[in-house]
């Protein structure tokens, strides 16, 4: 294997360490990922952080378990890989799902590892304080190395949707730093600045957020693991009942906020 190639296996793989799920808003693992076999959830498999402080509860399982991402970076575009649905919804997130077809040449889909809830705070603000009656997951990359981008589908029986935008609407603009917990007792902060997007639907609340975690493999002995900087562009649009979050980021350089518009843009409208 090529140190090119390596390097870009260990991007992916850090890139799934520091987000799965929407759970991925945060949490990375105080230790590095070793393997793709392991789940990328921070702390506990099929856990996800509480809505108060970020330590991760317990959640149910996917309907689909997760798919191992190819080494070689290669889609998956088969309707079970490439969309994981929350098990018993009423199918109402599926016609908010971004098509692959609507994002830029090169952009696949990649296996969907499932629809654990994200359950975080942040900046002061529960992105899941309900359950919702319906969600659904998918991914993207432009490849192995990224950059990358997930959409996320709450659906809500109640004004959830418009409670959590109008609230990360007020809260943003005046955040700088929130912190989160795993379920091993570790904690990682991130930088946060508001977002602006060219381009994006009105009603959009954008953020970009960053933080620093190990990068897999590189704990040598008794020395700490080298660490690298995930970026994070974080988009939440309310449709209707429904909460839609869009997730650009990558490892070591900026997102794709090219992609993230063209998903925006690409939601459709609820059934």
């Amino acid at each position: 294997m090529s140190c090119r190639r390596r390097s870009a296996v260990a991007a992916g793989l850090l890139a799934m360490t520091a987000l799965s799920g929407c759970a991925g808003l945060g949490l990375p693992p105080t230790a590095p990922l070793t393997t793709p076999a392991l789940s990328p959830e921070a702390g506990t498999p099929g856990a996800t952080p509480s809505p108060t402080d970020g330590t991760p509860t317990q959640a149910a399982p996917t309907d689909t378990p997760p798919s191992e991402p190819s080494p070689t970076g290669g889609a998956s575009t088969s309707p079970a890989d490439s969309v994981a649905r929350l098990p018993g919804g009423n199918g109402s997130a599926t016609p908010l799902l971004v098509p692959t077809s609507a994002l830029p040449t090169g952009w696949t889909a990649t296996p969907a590892r499932d629809t654990r809830g994200y359950r975080m705070t942040v900046c002061g603000v529960d992105l899941e304080p309900s359950d919702p009656v319906d969600g659904a997951q998918q991914n993207w990359q432009a490849s192995a190395a990224g950059p990358y981008l997930e959409q996320h589908v709450r659906v809500y029986a109640d004004d959830t949707a418009a409670t959590v935008t109008k609230a990360l609407a007020s809260k943003i603009p005046d955040c700088t730093t929130y912190t989160a917990k795993d379920g091993d007792g570790g904690q990682s902060t991130f930088t946060v600045e508001k977002l602006s997007l060219a381009g994006a639907p009105a009603g959009v609340v954008a953020w970009r957020q960053r933080v620093r975690i190990p990068v897999p493999g590189s704990a040598t002995g008794t020395s700490s693991p080298t660490t690298a900087e995930v970026v994070q562009d974080v988009a939440v649009r309310r449709t209707g009942a429904s909460v839609v979050l869009l997730n650009a980021y990558g490892v070591g350089k900026n997102p794709d906020d090219a992609v993230l518009v063209d998903a925006l843009k690409a939601i459709g409208s609820p059934s």
